[in-house]
């Protein structure tokens, strides 16, 4: 039985934010080897890996809520390091630099996963300069590609927060 969260399926997710991403990535000549759109083969794969990488699936294994809410149970034994809240600056760049700057040196590539579902994959510097123009986007999620560590970002709660293993 596939979950809500691992629904990868067109009408389940909002094309506003991918038509978005996709008109920034034109507008700015965006090197698609350094950012693109990840397969929509392999959404799924990394939903589930992500899901599994940094939820508490052992007191919750049963409901895993959809990434649109911003509710996944994650595991308790996560360190949290809070990076910034978009109120303290009310200006989106600054708040976006902050978030940056808070990605490990040692980090090149990492996967963008949106709460609809639009996983994305690319180049820090890339990544950012989309986010940069993205200040209607929904929570999302900037995720290192060991899955070692994330960030996720809430739109209702206006801030970001490095969860890591």
């Amino acid at each position: 039985m596939e979950y809500e969260i691992f629904n990868t399926s067109e009408t389940h997710k909002d094309n506003c934010y991918r038509d978005g991403i996709e008109e920034i990535i034109k507008e700015k000549q965006i090197d698609r080897n350094r950012f693109h759109e990840f397969s929509k083969l392999n959404y799924v794969d990394i939903l589930k890996k992500f899901y599994f990488s940094f939820s508490d699936i052992k007191n919750f294994p049963a409901n895993p809520r959809s990434l649109k809410i911003n509710r996944m149970h994650f595991r308790s034994d996560l360190k949290e390091e809070g990076i910034d809240c978009i109120l303290r600056t009310n200006n989106w760049c600054e708040y976006m630099s902050a978030i940056e700057s808070a990605i490990p040196d040692n980090e090149t590539k990492l996967f963008l996963i949106l709460s609809d579902g639009w996983v994305y994959e690319g180049e820090i510097d890339e990544m950012f300069v989309v986010l940069n123009d993205m200040w209607y986007l929904g929570d999302f999620y900037i995720v290192s590609s060991k899955f070692n560590w994330f960030i996720a970002v809430s739109h209702i709660e206006e801030n970001a927060i490095m969860y890591s293993r």
